[in-house]
């Protein structure tokens, strides 16, 4: 993989910060690996360019029946056991949220919206003080070779690394403590002769530190809020754009699924135009839930229908 995203323009996989150093060097540079897709040269008076920022699907894997487990780094003394219970409640409550489903079934034309959560574990090792993708993908390689995962439909499931509070979580050169929330990927390994490939994300414990900054992105009241927020973005692009670091190590547009022409990815553009206005929490909300009354911290994705970020709706868009 190229050294830094900052050095070679390619499409953004990571939840950044508005306004912050990994949001300048990830989404101000990103671009799309195999040339970029040009713009329009005219825009009619008086209409908002916001269409400009809708995705565009390149042909790349997709996956609309999905599975996930959520994977908790540490030892069980790095989390109260009322976080992980909330985390995995949250999160697959809204990865199968109907009304939030009727916002991402845009992509998946002809296809029903499945999405089945594994059951999660601590994975009871000294958490680390940093961990960065070679980490990540080592960690993820260990979990396979040990079965700690089941080996089972790998090609419809991530695995969601959840960084304990403390841990900074890096991607070349840059990190958590500027702004990093989470990013995902994949990596393939050949056993026995057979080409295997593993889904994964990397997930920040965001919250405001006793020194007054902030590791991730700090939007909700609760720091377990903020994980459910950036386990919802990276687990729906997997859903939208599965290989793209296929995409980035080939130089190629070919593995991408769904991305807007300058490279972003579903969750992107609506953090940054939240930035832009100074409001993050224009797009980090918590919703109740279709199916109780239970309320589920999310992160509004970007639809191309309303060229926008987009809440729950009741039905999807014709």
């Amino acid at each position: 993989m190229p050294k830094s995203y900052y050095a070679t323009q390619q499409p953004m996989r990571i939840q950044a910060r508005a306004g912050s150093i990994a949001e300048r060097k990830y989404y101000e540079k990103s671009a799309l690996p195999g040339g970029v897709w040009p713009m329009p040269k005219v825009i009619a008076p008086g209409i908002d360019p916001s269409p400009l920022d809708d995705l565009i699907f390149h042909g790349g894997k997709v996956v609309p029946q999905m599975e996930f487990q959520n994977i908790f780094l540490g030892r069980t003394s790095s989390w109260k056991a009322s976080d992980i219970e909330r985390i995995d409640r949250a999160i697959s409550l809204a990865m199968r949220d109907r009304r939030l489903n009727n916002v991402m079934v845009q992509y998946f034309p002809g296809a029903t919206l499945a999405c089945d959560i594994r059951d999660s574990f601590v994975l009871d090792k000294n958490k680390p003080s940093t961990l960065d993708e070679p980490d990540v993908q080592a960690l993820v390689t260990e979990l396979y070779d040990n079965s700690l995962i089941k080996k089972s439909d790998l090609a419809t499931t991530i695995f969601n690394l959840i960084l304990p509070s403390g841990t900074v979580l890096k991607l070349d050169d840059s990190s958590s403590l500027e702004g990093l929330g989470g990013y995902h990927g994949s990596l393939h390994i050949t056993r026995k002769g057979k080409r295997i490939t593993l889904y994964y994300s990397a997930n920040v414990y965001s919250e405001m530190r006793t020194n007054g900054t902030e590791n991730g992105i700090a939007v909700f009241n609760s720091p377990w809020k903020n994980v459910v927020g950036t386990l919802y973005h990276e687990i729906n692009e997997f859903r939208t754009d599965a290989d793209i670091n296929d995409a980035i190590q080939h130089n190629s547009n070919d593995f991408l699924g769904w991305t807007s022409r300058r490279g972003h990815e579903v969750g992107d553009q609506p953090v940054f135009k939240a930035g832009e206005v100074g409001n993050l929490k224009l797009v980090f909300k918590e919703v109740k839930a279709s199916s109780s009354r239970r309320k589920m911290p999310v992160q509004f994705m970007f639809s191309n229908a309303v060229h926008g970020a987009e809440g729950p709706i009741s039905k999807p868009h014709a």
